[in-house]
């Protein structure tokens, strides 16, 4: 991998590619328990509006609340969820794509730097009750235990450590409202800009679109536009459990519904716009898009109101 995109603050890796990244730090670090002294060896301030947002919560709770909120200006894909049980607080590590999603690396890392980071931040050194990961046993566990300082389960149904109603509820003397306010703030509008799906796929969709305008929305095509090797886009779209088929269906099926809406246009020119060089073709693809043909589409739009705009 590249220099350049693990110095940009605003890009974001492919998980796989995370995971080569821990896999290669482990072989040079040749230190089995890496992930724990790495998220104690991280600077606070190192997550700017997380960390800060945390130092200025009311309580231990209100911090991980915000660390929970905000998680996915760190990781959009893997979650924080909060839960309240009988004994106290539970504070969970779930992918959206699975729990094989989560590698025993991040998991370690992400669990150990949100305790250690929330310590520091509400200036409480609580202990947790007890701490769970899902990936079995290693062979030593005594950094975990000393990491954590409290009884550490594994092979267990759910990544999450635990933390008591007395624990959740102590006050941060330090927080400030006022700048807690500002920086939630902040920390909002910097979520709604947090992309909703990778950079690499979007740049493929609108690549795509580009070309779906009479030109050729091929794999070759699209992939000398994005000045990369067929096969290595197909590798970065597979790092993210992306086909280049299912992207140009996607975009093909969007674009019709557009063009079908302009009765100036006959279903022959649509299919011509939208990548087929046969009408037939097109009709067959269009009807496993919607489950209707082209001219049951166009004729459905008649009853509706104003029109739909060509691209």
């Amino acid at each position: 991998m590249q220099r350049a995109p693990l110095e940009d603050p605003d890009h974001r890796l492919p998980s796989a590619a995370a995971t080569r990244l821990w896999a290669a730090a482990y072989e040079t670090a040749r230190d089995p328990d890496l992930a724990l002294h790495a998220a104690a060896a991280l600077p606070f301030g190192a997550y700017k509006v997380i960390d800060f947002l945390a130092s200025n919560a009311p309580t231990v709770g209100g911090a991980l609340r915000q660390v929970s909120k905000y998680f996915p200006l760190i990781n959009s894909e893997v979650h924080l969820p909060i839960s309240e049980s009988s004994d106290g607080y539970r504070v969970a590590l779930v992918s959206s794509k699975g729990p094989t999603n989560i590698s025993r690396p991040y998991a370690e890392y992400s669990l150990a730097a949100v305790y250690l980071r929330t310590r520091q931040a509400t200036s409480n050194d609580f202990s947790l009750s007890s701490i769970c990961f899902e990936f079995p046993k290693p062979t030593h566990v005594a950094e975990h235990e000393r990491a954590f300082q409290c009884p550490v389960y594994f092979s267990a149904a759910r990544t999450e450590f635990t933390l008591t109603r007395e624990v959740w509820d102590l006050p941060n003397a330090n927080a400030n409202p006022a700048l807690f306010d500002v920086l939630e703030e902040h920390a909002r509008d910097l979520l709604k800009k947090v992309p909703t799906e990778p950079a690499i796929v979007h740049e493929v969709r609108q690549a795509i679109g580009a070309q779906l305008r009479g030109g050729d929305p091929s794999l070759e095509s699209v992939a000398k536009g994005l000045g990369r090797s067929p096969r290595t886009l197909q590798r970065h779209l597979k790092e993210w459990d992306v086909t280049y088929g299912a992207l140009l269906d996607q975009e093909r099926d969007v674009t019709a519904r557009c063009y079908l809406g302009d009765r100036s246009l006959c279903i022959a020119e649509v299919a011509f716009l939208t990548g087929f060089s046969e009408q037939s073709s097109f009709n067959h693809a269009f009807k496993r898009w919607t489950g209707r043909t082209p001219t049951e589409y166009r004729r459905s739009l008649s009853g509706r109101e104003g029109s739909v705009a060509r691209l």
